[in-house]
């Protein structure tokens, strides 16, 4: 037979076991409680310390943008003065090289003449008279009132008077009396125009003797006077007589000698 205590403390020890594990339970779990309200508190802590620095950053962010766009807007003449410094610095250069480019040209067109001439007279002394009278020629064609046309002329004349073209010396020299009739090369002019004419195959000696006569008499000390004077005595000299042939005798004819009867 069951005894009816023994029935009753049974429930009542393990209710009064229920309850102790319950509380236990209750402690624990309050103990959690209060370690995740402490994270909690942190947390919010920590993001309220966060929201201020994320504040503080946005403003910093902000200062940098202004400051960034002030930078960006002097980049922005600082370049705008360099591409008008750029531009300004192309002009000079272009000036320059405009002016560098004319000075040559000026001294190109200044030494032109000087070495067209040069090189004929070179022409002219190495015995080229042909290549020394094309050089005269375009001297005279492209600077005919340059500082060396006179000498030009006459070493022309030279060039064709050693090349026995008469005519075209003869007009050279002539050129030379026309343009120039103070010129120091006066006497020879007249007197290789005198020459030349001589050379013609017309006869032209009483205009030789023009200019033969006119060196003498206006150029009396000069060279050319003395040549001009060796001239005038040849010219002047009067034509030998052709010579007579003497009349040889007739050769005497031989006497038949007699016949003896």
């Amino acid at each position: 037979m069951i005894n009816l205590k023994t029935v009753l403390l049974v429930p009542l020890c393990l209710l009064a076991a229920g309850c102790v594990a319950t509380q236990q339970d209750m402690l624990q779990m309050q103990s959690q409680m209060d370690d995740l309200n402490n994270s909690l508190a942190t947390m919010q802590k920590n993001q309220a310390e966060l929201a201020v620095k994320m504040e503080e950053l946005s403003k910093n962010l902000n200062a940098s943008s202004e400051s960034m766009k002030d930078i960006s807007g002097q980049m922005d003449k600082l370049s705008a003065r360099l591409d008008d410094m750029d531009n300004s610095m192309n002009r000079r250069v272009n000036a320059i090289g405009q002016t560098i480019k004319k000075q040559q040209e000026d001294v190109e067109t200044a030494l032109l003449p000087a070495k067209i001439y040069n090189d004929a007279y070179n022409a002219y002394l190495n015995n080229n008279f042909d290549g020394a009278a094309t050089g005269f020629k375009t001297y005279l064609s492209k600077f005919p009132a340059g500082d060396m046309a006179e000498s030009a002329y006459f070493y022309l004349g030279e060039s064709l008077y050693l090349k026995e073209r008469w005519p075209d010396a003869a007009l050279a020299y002539a050129t030379v009396l026309e343009k120039y009739p103070k010129s120091p090369r006066v006497p020879a002019a007249r007197l290789k125009y005198a020459m030349a004419l001589l050379k013609l195959p017309e006869d032209k000696k009483a205009e030789a003797l023009k200019y033969l006569h006119s060196v003498v008499k206006d150029f009396p000390a000069s060279q050319e006077a003395k040549t001009a004077k060796d001239f005038i005595t040849r010219l002047s000299a009067p034509a030998k007589p052709a010579a007579k042939t003497e009349a040889k005798p007739a050769p005497a004819k031989a006497k038949t000698p007699a016949k003896k009867g």
